[in-house]
């Protein structure tokens, strides 16, 4: 993504005839004169201008800088606010403090002046790329490309290459005011630049009035408005921002937000969840928020971290570091396996960090002993320095962490036990707890665990291939991988596999042979056995794979083809893959299905006779349901029996035949399409006249019905229901979502990756197809929007009506996808909504029962 979320705070922090931060000293119409000295249609040396994303007072185009040959970004206020002198002022503010913050990772300003097309306008180098917000987004949502491309490794150095950024400008005296994820850009070869210096405040400067401008309201709806001394985005800003005490706001006010970001980076979501605005305020005044490993104690976020991140975010600023480059000289300690000031480990952690820091044989010798005299009394052991006594006190520590191990397995069945039987997405308070008590646990057996395996290599080198040594060192091992898999937790039985490498200890043959299944498990190789009922002639297996960022098949990827059945593939791997059936009168019907780590798992290809004219057969069985994105459930498996759903949605046309059908006019006024073409109308317009002729040449028949109540779509499938002999009926959410995504719990209809420079579907954002089609398409008008039954526009076009009713509401529905009036976070096949967005966009498709045969 581009530089979208640069226009979102557009005031800023140096001015025409004034250093940064300070107050410009120009009326409006002299700063346009002196900018416009050179006014001879300086514009014409940009071309291809199209736009990027707009805030709340500005706006960001690209185009290509035809004098110097690259391409740009060029930042301008609306056409509403060019002639407000505050905004004005201080998005030249804005644009020459950030000019005279020369950095690497600060963003460049080229060039400012005044165009007729632009008004006042600044240009800087354009970025591609994802901000940070994006990133952590995609991170919460568990999308693999994301989460191999971004580990906490990479996220650290991105958060160290934005201290540099803020730590350059503290230098110089100014404060950004306004640090947060969406400020954060990560170019395509790894770059970070800190952008928007709208709210840049330089400390020797008095401040001036702040207007009403200040309040970042990104997250918040328009009717949530403060106007006064606060300024700042709500979710990061400092205390003493949200409190209005502009005299106290200074570098420690940075360094909250920094704080901020570094809780947003190790729990993948901010530190204050998004609510009423005012009351957000007062959460962020009085300190009300979770620490990060209380919040996502999933997550495994290192204590040290967190004790940074808390630290950075003391309510009071005497508490917090007193300066960035402290801030990040933890954040490098930590990194580097040092102590960092703001957490005091145990001796135990300290002793690994050391072995960390010093691989040298003699080194761990000497931590390893430091370690056993503080447990068990150095004096003993330096006394006696015999192999018995090493021996003994191994063997007690691990008889000791083999008892706490199984209660730890007990702890995690409970959660587990916890987890199935809440489905909704907020956590219960019992399942809190019960996740607490399992980390401290296991925790506390690693720990032990650890410190057993030092005490056994410690001992002396000549008793080191010693039965009980060896026998010990292997149990120890065997059992802490064989915890890793017992809690799904892989990549940790990997790093225990390589440790045993590292030890030198020579294993017996029965070791060998379960370290051999421990690869496998480690594999997630799973069995896949597929059973047919009748009416199929072959079957060919393909595995999804990443085509241009698309998941698709191809023909030659195939892991298995048989006209015979049973097929048996013994050892799949764990992922997603589709089952292309051929019937025996030569039609084909997709079947995917999803292979977990390890998964043994039967398909039977239970495949109805026939399928209905424009229907799409969606097979019985398990499939993925919510996850980050929906607004009430938890990511979870969920079992539906067989249906058909209509391929594309209902169109005018089809709605039309129902409505002259009805008798009487009540009823046709009653079910009468009516619609909003802007933003700015306050009245709907009748779709088609008396006659059921289309009244607007902007209409088609080909169009999605949009524009009718609920009780219509439900009238119009009972209509279909008497007309085709069959019961047909508004799909729940749950068979909507099923039919969109398939059975893997991919993000969107087409896969896990979203870009939005390309043309995948009829959204607010893409301006190709807007452009096209500004109101609706006929369906199917976006091939890539077609889900792996071949269901197509789940993901835009028009969002769709459901039969489940919101959780404790009859009045209101779930309202599932996005639409041409809808931006990319309604793309989201977990996503709901309930209420219309202007112009109208609401259509419906419908399901049909399969019948029993």
């Amino acid at each position: 993504m581009d530089q979208t979320d640069a226009s979102h705070n557009l005031t800023s922090a140096g001015t025409v005839g004034a250093t940064s931060g300070g107050s410009s000293s120009l009326e409006l119409g002299k700063v346009k004169k002196v900018l416009s000295v050179k006014m001879e249609k300086p514009e014409i040396h940009y071309t291809s201008v199209v736009p990027l994303g707009k805030g709340s007072f500005g706006e960001v185009h690209s185009a290509h800088d035809s004098l110097l040959g690259r391409s740009v970004a060029i930042k301008s206020l609306k056409e509403r606010f060019r002639d407000e002198e505050e905004i004005v002022d201080r998005f030249l503010k804005e644009a020459r403090g950030t000019a005279q913050l020369e950095h690497p990772n600060i963003i460049p300003v080229h060039e400012m002046g005044v165009t007729d097309e632009f008004g006042i306008y600044f240009t800087m180098k354009k970025v591609q790329g994802d901000n940070l917000k994006e990133i952590l987004d995609q991170l919460d949502a568990k999308v693999s490309l994301y989460q191999k491309k971004y580990p906490l490794s990479v996220l650290l150095d991105i958060f160290l290459s934005v201290c540099n950024a803020v730590a350059f400008a503290h230098s110089k005296g100014v404060i950004h005011r306004d640090l947060k994820p969406a400020n954060i850009m990560i170019g395509e070869y790894g770059e970070v630049l800190v952008l928007d210096w709208g709210l840049v405040k330089q400390l020797d400067m008095e401040d001036g009035s702040l207007g009403n401008v200040q309040l970042r309201m990104d997250e918040f709806d328009a009717s949530d408005t403060m106007v006064g001394s606060v300024s700042g985005t709500p979710n990061y800003m400092s205390p003493e921002q949200a409190d209005g005490r502009i005299d106290e706001v200074d570098f420690l006010s940075d360094i909250y937000s920094l704080g901020s970001i570094l809780h947003h980076i190790l729990t993948l979501r901010p530190a204050f969840e998004k609510t009423q605005l005012r009351r957000l305020l007062t959460n962020v005044k009085s300190g009300n928020f979770d620490s990060p490993r209380k919040r996502r104690p999933d997550l495994k976020i290192p204590r040290e971290l967190e004790a940074i991140s808390q630290k950075a975010m003391s309510l009071h600023q005497v508490s917090r570091y007193r300066s960035v480059e402290k801030m990040a000289k933890d954040i490098r300690n930590y990194i580097g396996h040092r102590e960092v000031s703001a957490y005091k480990a145990p001796r135990h952690v300290r002793f690994w960090k050391a072995c960390k820091r010093n691989p040298v044989k003699a080194s761990v010798v000497a931590a390893i002993l430091l370690v056993f005299g503080a447990t068990y009394g150095a004096q003993r052991a330096m006394e006696y320095g015999s192999f018995k006594n090493r021996l003994k006190n191994a063997q007690a520590v691990r008889a000791e962490v083999d008892e706490k191990l199984q209660k730890a397995m007990r702890q995690y069945d409970l959660l587990q036990e916890l987890r199935e039987q809440t489905l909704s997405k907020e956590k219960t308070q019992e399942e809190i707890d019960a996740a607490f008590e399992f980390e401290k646990q296991t925790d506390d057996v690693e720990t032990r665990y650890s410190v057993a395996m030092a005490l056994y290599s410690g001992v002396p080198e000549r008793y080191r291939l010693n039965a009980e040594v060896r026998g010990g060192l292997y149990d120890i091992i065997q059992n802490s991988i064989d915890f890793a898999l017992y809690r799904g937790r892989y990549n940790l039985a990997e790093q225990w596999v390589a440790e045993i490498e590292r030890s030198g200890v020579s294993l017996h043959p029965e070791a060998l042979q379960y370290l051999e299944k421990v690869n496998v498990q480690m594999m997630g190789v799973g069995r896949l056995k597929i059973t047919v009922a009748e009416n199929v002639l072959e079957v060919i297996v393909f595995p999804y794979k990443e085509y241009k960022d698309l998941p698709r098949f191809k023909m030659d990827d195939a892991i298995a083809r048989s006209k015979s059945f049973p097929l048996e593939i013994p050892n799949i791997g764990k992922g997603s893959y589709l089952v292309w059936v051929t019937r025996l009168d030569g039609t084909f019907l997709p079947v995917p299905v999803n292979i977990s780590h390890g998964e043994e798992r039967e398909l039977v290809l239970e495949l109805p006779r026939t399928v209905p004219e424009g229907m799409v057969f969606v097979p019985a069985g398990p499939f993925i349901y919510g996850g980050v994105e929906s607004l009430f459930s938890r990511r979870q498996t969920r079992e539906l029996p067989a249906f058909f759903i209509k391929k594309y949605e209902v169109t005018v046309g089809e709605y039309l035949e129902f409505w002259k059908s009805l008798s009487g006019s009540d009823l046709q006024e009653k079910y009468a399409s009516r619609i909003q073409y802007a933003v700015a109308e306050r009245k709907f317009h009748e779709v088609w006249d008396d006659d059921g002729q289309l009244v607007d040449s902007r209409l088609s028949l080909d169009f999605p019905v949009v524009g009718i109540p609920l009780a219509a779509a439900h009238a119009f499938c009972e209509w279909k229901s008497e007309k085709l002999g069959v019961t047909i009926r508004l799909p729940t959410a749950d068979e909507w979502e099923k039919a969109a995504r398939g059975v893997d719990g991919r993000r969107y209809v087409w896969g896990n990756s979203y870009d939005a420079q390309r043309n995948l579907t009829l959204t607010k954002n893409n301006a190709v197809g807007k452009e096209k089609y500004p109101l609706w398409a006929p369906p199917g008008s976006f091939p890539t929007d077609a889900s792996v039954y071949n269901v197509f526009d789940m993901a835009g076009n028009v969002r769709e009506m459901t039969s489940t009713p919101f959780p404790d509401s009859d009045a209101f529905f779930h309202v599932k996808g996005g639409s041409a009036s809808t931006p990319a976070d309604f793309l989201s096949c977990a996503r709901v909504s309930d209420t219309p967005v202007i112009p109208t966009d609401i259509g419906f498709r419908y399901v049909q029962e399969v019948p029993a045969e």
